[in-house]
């Protein structure tokens, strides 16, 4: 499986990594995202220069390079010219190997294990880059852990045409894919709560009450989020997990600083960050710390506000979790619009976002979303 890191504009399998200009790496991941299917030169203008206005001799240009800096992978894939069409990109089926782990449960076991510990952790990254050399490192596909890193990385297009997955676990991935790019909460919290009604066996369950207490927060239904906080309490104590503890706490914390109660918001980032001192997991960490500027702002310090914010939200970008960074400046924002105490951070965070939505495609996105939890749900 070929990784596409949208910082750098590299693509990388295997350990090894190819620079792509921006627009080359724009086409290649279109391509790439959407094998087997054959676009005209204008399709792809309209897919990659949307904004601009170069010549068909552009897409050929780019195609050009693209096969040229990309010749070694290709036993992974080709680049086809459809003659009279355009263009598409054609996945070659890997050579199977005489691999005695393939065969290892108890090999596979571990490494799941690992995977889920990296999880745990909130290490992103090394999740990453374990999927990226699998092949080198004989490691065993896992469907559900495919799915999860494609959800943690940005693929989601990917993931709601994605066939192999159940129809519970594809729609968790679009109610969650459209709070993330639907600016008003109460827009998605009908899906939310049907989704829980109707799958109460949800792998993602506590999850998704967890999300729910968010969304009900800034919906302005705090008695409907504490209702939910002191249904799941018991249970989130039962897990035993620090991650979930302390999202648990930082919900706590949301809606504390929401309905006014600003002590009652310190005493519960008090106690999540001396959870978060026995367990350092970097992806809570991030959330805590923009929970903290939140609770700041309502304080009145806005010097100590912006400082910790964009430590906070720096964390969430080296964890490598883009669900995380999005749900954290979406919470922000809302927070800033509605209580105008920082305009200058207000837009420049928006600014952000608005660059993370062209990047992610957010307007193809959301009625492809509503599509799919509507006919579902």
């Amino acid at each position: 499986m070929i990784h596409f890191n949208s910082d750098t504009y590299q693509v990388v399998y295997a350990g090894e990594r190819v620079h792509l200009l921006p627009k080359e790496f724009v086409l290649f991941q279109f391509l790439y995202e959407h094998a087997g299917r054959s676009f005209t030169r204008e399709a792809l203008l309209d897919a990659v220069w949307p904004m601009e206005a170069p010549t068909d001799r552009t897409v050929d240009d780019h195609i050009y390079r693209i096969r040229r800096k990309l010749t070694g992978w290709n036993h992974l894939f080709r680049v086809e010219t459809v003659r009279g069409q355009g263009y598409k990109l054609v996945r070659r089926a890997p050579e199977s190997k005489d691999n005695p782990l393939c065969f290892d449960e108890e090999f596979a076991f571990d490494v799941k294990r690992l995977f889920s510990r990296y999880h745990g952790l909130g290490m992103g990254a090394a999740m990453q880059l374990l999927a990226e050399n699998r092949e080198v490192l004989s490691l065993p596909g896992d469907p559900y852990n495919d799915a999860y890193l494609r959800f943690i990385r940005g693929d989601f297009e990917w993931l709601l045409t994605l066939d192999h997955i159940s129809l519970w676990q594809k729609l968790t991935y679009a109610v969650y894919i459209h709070s993330f790019i639907q600016p008003e909460p109460a827009a998605t919290l009908p899906y939310f709560v049907k989704l829980l009604a109707k799958a109460d066996t949800l792998e993602w369950r506590y999850d998704l009450q967890l999300s729910l207490i968010h969304l009900y927060t800034e919906a302005g239904k705090p008695d409907n989020a504490h209702n939910v906080l002191e249904a799941i309490r018991q249970e989130i104590e039962g897990l035993n997990s620090p991650s979930f503890k302390a999202v648990f706490l930082l919900q706590e914390t949301y809606l504390a600083i929401w309905t006014g109660k600003l002590e009652t918001a310190d005493a519960k980032l008090r106690e999540c960050d001396e959870l978060l001192i026995s367990h350092p997991i970097k992806r809570e960490r991030g959330a805590y710390l923009v929970a903290m500027a939140m609770l700041l702002y309502g304080q009145g310090d806005i010097p100590a506000a912006r400082l910790i914010l964009d430590e906070g939200l720096e964390t969430l970008r080296h964890t490598e979790f883009l669900p995380h960074l999005l749900f954290s400046l979406n919470t922000m924002l809302r927070f800033l619009s509605i209580h105008e105490c920082d305009e200058t951070y207000r837009l420049a965070y928006q600014r952000q976002l608005d660059q993370l939505a062209v990047r992610y495609r957010f307007e193809e996105l959301l009625p492809r979303t509503e599509h799919l939890l509507k006919m579902h749900l």
